[in-house]
């Protein structure tokens, strides 16, 4: 077969499971979405509200550190080469070493969460109300035990991503909302005070970490897993012990916007409602980020991990240049509806309950901010496969490294102009960053073959633009409104038409400016329509 008959061919490796990733992440982050709506009715931008997000985000934090991030992207690269060259036997005994160390590990560090939680939240939320750290210390204690979870069903969504089994681990975060959601609706019907409803959701949070473990295990069954996890506290195991060298430089390559939203937040802790009004907006930049990035990036380290094992290296930069090129395809449009649409979006979403106008113009703003960095957020996700698949952990870690560095000088510098609107931009900036010094480094390490070209660039560029335009000219005509108009209801159906109207604009532009990524979703549709 000729090589353009092969490359035709070769989307699908990327695109179809990327399309099972993204399906399932579409449900776990609608579910996200409204699990936020939820907790906003209850608790607003509040300083009740921040005592929540500044008590869960180093157990989320050491999540992607320990777990879903870090611990994957060192792991399928092994686990992959042990398939490929010993077996499924050897790889799953790797597999149940990774399972009962990490797992030993984790509960130590919940142990000594919950021990230090005074000196943690002292850290992460330094400029805040005194009287506030009782209650942030305790939510903290409560929540330390989720990244046991949540680790341990990193290690089994890692096996069944080498299995090409994408579906259900991308679902499995979908039953953690669930749970929050439900348990949600029961506080908003019992009108429980904010401190017991905030102790409440703090218990949903480890519940759901749990279930998102157990909806994996069946599945991991069905592919063959037998045995226990083996702790290797001595790191014995030679697979074990390159893991855990390419964990640390993983953890910050892959981490660095997890720890740009714990600076913020940090900074953020100076002025009441600051942290909740970042947190709410970074949920809405999530879901950009989940369907694209996380879906992209996981197909890419596999599929990337599996080609290097074989030795294709030419494969390898085919998959990343296919990945970044659908990030560009989606994530750029979505980052400039999200900048559009900013307000309707964050009313539609979140204004209800305890949730008010000024609440509202809190997080548009900070949205607004954020929105510039979506298709960097996403595409460092789908970037740093193309050197972790080939066992390259240093210039990830230094390119997130330098996306940190900037993010803090921004921050520092602007806070005191620009508030947390600065706080926002500075995410942004610093993945933009992080992104940008990784391309640098692909081309000069492996020349052009994964970037995703000018002229494709400049296409999505100008239909995104268009978009974009005709985003502010709905948002004038449609949104802003009499107050008729403003009605919940109304509101709400407008800026979902809205949508609906951009999105399509969008790939009608596209196709016409000959973006072969339309035809791939043209043969999704169709095949969607046959079945």
């Amino acid at each position: 077969m000729s090589k353009p008959d092969a490359a035709a061919a070769a989307p699908e490796s990327v695109a179809r499971p990327a399309t099972l990733v993204s399906a399932a992440t579409v449900c776990s982050r609608i579910t996200g979405l409204l699990r936020e709506a939820i907790f906003a009715a209850l608790f607003a931008a509040s300083r009740m509200s921040d005592a929540f997000v500044f008590a869960f985000r180093i157990p989320n934090l050491l999540r992607d550190f320990f777990a879903e991030g870090a611990l994957s992207s060192a792991f399928v690269p092994t686990f992959a080469k042990a398939r490929e060259a010993e077996g499924d036997e050897r790889a799953f005994q790797i597999a149940r070493r990774v399972m009962g160390t990490l797992g030993a590990i984790a509960l130590v560090i919940v142990l000594l969460g919950i021990l230090f939680a005074p000196a943690i939240v002292a850290v992460v939320a330094h400029d805040a109300p005194k009287d506030l750290r009782p209650l942030t210390i305790k939510l903290t204690r409560i929540m330390f035990p989720f990244l046991l979870f949540v680790a341990l069903a990193s290690v089994v969504m890692g096996v069944l991503n080498t299995h090409r089994r994408y579906f259900v681990p991308a679902l499995a975060p979908m039953f953690f909302n669930v749970t929050a959601v439900a348990g949600g609706v029961v506080l908003l019907v019992l009108e429980q005070d904010v401190i017991t409803a905030l102790t409440a959701w703090s218990v949903l949070v480890v519940v759901g970490g749990l279930l998102q473990l157990l909806i994996q295990l069946p599945l991991l069954f069905r592919i063959g897993w037998r045995g226990r996890p083996e702790p290797d506290l001595k790191f014995r195991d030679p697979a074990l012990r390159q893991i855990v060298r390419r964990m640390g430089p993983v953890v910050i390559s892959l981490a660095g916007t997890n720890v740009m939203i714990v600076i913020t937040t940090a900074l953020a802790s100076r002025a009441d409602g600051w942290a909740s009004a970042l947190n709410y907006a970074f949920r809405l930049i999530h879901l950009p980020i989940g369907i694209v990035g996380v879906a992209l990036g996981t197909v890419v380290l596999t599929a990337g991990a599996r080609r290097s094992a074989a030795a294709d290296e030419g494969a390898v930069e085919d998959i990343a240049r296919r990945g970044l090129r659908l990030n560009w395809f989606l994530a750029l449009p979505s980052a400039v509806g999200l900048f559009v649409l900013a307000e309707p979006l964050v009313r539609l979403i979140y204004e209800r309950g305890r949730f008010g106008p000024e609440d509202t113009r809190l997080v548009t703003e900070a949205l607004m901010a954020y929105a510039g960095g979506v298709v960097f957020y996403a595409g460092v996700k789908a970037g740093a496969p193309l050197f972790l698949a080939r066992g390259d952990t240093r210039t990830p870690m230094r390119c997130s490294l330098l996306g940190i560095a900037v993010n803090l000088a921004f921050a520092l510098l602007a806070i005191d102009a620009y508030g947390h609107r600065a706080l926002a931009f500075a995410v942004a900036l610093g993945a933009a960053t992080n992104y940008l010094a990784l391309r640098l480094m692909a081309r000069r390490r492996y020349g052009i073959a994964s970037a995703p070209g000018w002229a494709f660039l400049g296409r999505v560029v100008a239909a995104s633009a268009v978009m974009g335009l005709a985003g502010w000219g709905l948002q004038a005509w449609l949104l802003r409104g009499d107050e008729g108009v403003r009605s919940a209801w109304v509101q709400g159906g407008l800026t979902l038409l809205a949508v609906v109207v951009l999105a399509a604009l969008y790939f009608l532009v596209s196709a016409a400016l000959g973006i072969k990524e339309v035809d791939w979703v043209k043969r999704r549709f169709g095949r969607a329509r046959k079945a």
